[in-house]
């Protein structure tokens, strides 16, 4: 990268590369890649996106989320499998969405938010993000000025 202010910390366990292969408007899709899972973990829209995110955290438990997840109806909680890493994570950094790529790592989960650093990969970019709704901010902004006015 030129830009040695967007250095990545490929040491970090829930480093993500989020792939955004269509967006229109404020909604996208693509897929995900992290080093727990050889396959992409698709997305078809941004809830799903988050929903697919906060599970790996939870499945690797970090960060640790400060409070817990409330619902409306009660289940029982899922016990969910230890993940183990199959994939180095230098390698998340080959791939490549159509319309965008983002390197993420989150680095605390406080007051049911996320805080962390973002890379937009094309435009070599690092942004921080102190809440959830500021990094899909951060990436459908990425998006819309890429496509123009």
């Amino acid at each position: 990268m030129k830009n040695r202010q967007c250095h990545i910390n490929i040491s970090a366990p829930n480093l993500v590369t989020v792939c955004v292969d269509q967006s229109l408007g404020d909604e996208m899709s693509g897929r995900l890649y992290h080093c727990y899972h050889r396959e992409s973990w698709p997305f078809s829209n941004v809830v799903q996106l988050l929903r697919r995110m906060e599970e790996l955290f939870d499945a690797i438990s970090f960060p640790q989320a400060s409070t817990k997840t409330r619902q409306l109806v009660e289940q029982e909680p899922q016990k969910l499998p230890a993940l183990k890493k199959v994939v180095e994570q230098k390698e998340l950094l080959s791939y490549r969405g159509e319309e965008g790529t983002f390197v993420t790592w989150v680095r605390f989960r406080q007051n049911s938010e996320w805080q962390g650093e973002l890379i937009w990969m094309e435009e070599e970019k690092k942004e921080a993000f102190f809440s959830t709704l500021d990094f899909i901010k951060l990436i459908s902004n990425a998006l819309s000025k890429k496509k123009g006015p």
